[in-house]
């Protein structure tokens, strides 16, 4: 119950930001991200097949920092700009096989199989990110 209660401040809390930081809010919604990911992996590692209302927990996340990332497309040149939405389309696509395999207990199997190799790959993406951030500081 604390991690949900903690997205919901953490996503009521993004938009107030926005006065912060190309950097900052880049970080917040990582942190989001990431914490979303980490979610997504427990619940499939205990054998839970997540709902349409995780889907929707999982994507709306990722609409938000598409939106982050339209508004600072200026900034298309930097290296941190170009990782973090290289990082959202590998999050994004974590989240669709999650949603496709979400409705059928034998594709679910099959996806809980690839789900780690996936979340392991967001760790790393935004790992990169960050890295850019910090040198680009």
């Amino acid at each position: 119950m604390r991690a949900p209660l903690l997205l919901l401040v953490l996503l009521l809390l993004a938009p107030a930001c926005l006065w912060r930081s190309y950097a900052d809010v880049m970080r917040v919604h990582l942190d989001v991200l990431s914490g979303m990911v980490e979610k997504a992996s427990y619940n499939a590692e205990s054998g839970q097949r997540p709902t349409s209302n995780d889907v929707t927990e999982l994507t709306y996340p990722l609409q938000r920092a598409r939106q982050f990332a339209y508004q600072y497309r200026t900034y298309a040149e930097r290296e941190s700009y170009t990782l973090f939405v290289a990082a959202l389309d590998r999050y994004q696509a974590l989240s669709e096989a999650i949603d496709a395999a979400r409705g059928d207990a034998a594709r679910w199997s099959e996806e809980r199989s690839r789900l780690a190799a996936q979340c392991a790959a967001w760790r790393a993406a935004a790992e990169r990110v960050r890295a850019a951030l910090a040198h680009e500081s």
